[in-house]
């Protein structure tokens, strides 16, 4: 089989739409088609503008940008990707599956964390690194929404378990980039799940309900709380575990004290994650997972209406 990090990256060749990411509030989807239209010439299927409703990636807007063919679109990734606009430098990348109508559904895929990743490398080099193994059907690396650079770490997804447990084997401590990578499961289901099920009923502790959650807090806290894990505990091992959960916009890790602060873009991903692993296995411990504190929004926000749940 030939090295992952020689094959040529089939999931992005087919690949034209673009993730833009760091945009300022001031710009519109009409000045957003004008910039990438003004590349190469090529016309701009679609563009779409997600509204930082409320301030999760401070003020600062993303959207997405549609090509017609993967040539124009590599093109303007190249040309625009650390440009400023209005003040802000904006974030270029490949969005995989382009629209939603032909985005494949990855949940039920088995995922692996791959860490230690060079600033420099993207989602097209990651998907590139483990294109050797014939499922691969995602391969993201999490960006900082703020600065634009990589958070030296990403995930990659596999329809067969055969292929993500032969890639954790084969591409630990390969070198992509300057930097070894570190590569292993990126959640313990199918691993420990069975322990976790004892812990749960052990502790004769009631599922949580999304529901339950989510309304025990207000919707503009997005800060999960976990507890009761070892004092060896780092940063690495919990990103892998709630990172599958929506974008962690910040972590603060008290291993000595065994509890960390996880803060998530939205409430509802954070909700996610609080239902999903509490109880769940630290290195031999039952996390303890519930809601941290947030500040309350911005005065011009206070009187809005929370979004529907």
């Amino acid at each position: 089989m030939a090295s992952g990090l020689e094959q040529s990256n089939d999931l992005s060749n087919d690949c034209k739409s673009l993730y833009v990411g760091n945009l300022d509030p001031r710009v519109t989807n009409e000045v957003l088609q004008q910039i990438f239209t003004s590349v190469n010439g090529d016309e701009v299927l679609s563009v779409k503008i997600i509204i930082d409703k409320n301030y999760t990636h401070g003020g600062l807007n993303y959207g997405f940008v549609e090509y017609g063919n993967h040539r124009a679109a590599e093109i303007a990734l190249q040309a625009l990707n650390g440009r400023k606009v209005m003040d802000s430098e904006i974030r270029v990348n490949w969005a995989f599956a382009g629209s939603n109508s032909h985005k494949e559904d990855t949940s039920n895929h088995y995922h692996i964390f791959v860490g230690d990743l060079s600033p420099e490398v993207n989602d097209t080099n990651l998907a590139k690194a483990f294109s050797a193994f014939s499922s691969l059907s995602d391969a993201r690396v999490m960006w900082d929404t703020n600065s634009g650079k990589s958070r030296g770490y990403g995930f990659v997804a596999f329809r067969e378990k055969a292929d993500a447990e032969q890639a954790i084997s084969t591409m630990n401590g390969e070198w992509l980039g300057n930097r070894q990578i570190r590569v292993n499961w990126a959640n313990q289901k199918g691993v420990n799940a069975n322990q976790n099920n004892d812990n749960m009923n052990n502790q004769n502790a009631q599922p949580l309900t999304y529901e339950t959650v989510a309304n025990q807090s207000s919707y503009y806290n997005t800060t999960v709380y976990v507890g009761n894990f070892p004092p060896n505990t780092t940063q690495d091992d919990l990103i892998p575990l709630f990172q599958q959960y929506g974008y962690i916009v910040n972590i603060r890790v008290q291993a000595d004290r065994g509890y960390a602060f996880i803060k998530f873009d939205t409430h509802e991903n954070a909700t996610s994650a609080i239902v999903a692993l509490n109880g769940i296995m630290i290195k031999g411990r039952p996390a303890k997972c519930s809601w941290g504190k947030d500040k309350g929004p911005e005065p011009y926000y206070q009187n809005a209406a929370p979004p529907p749940y």
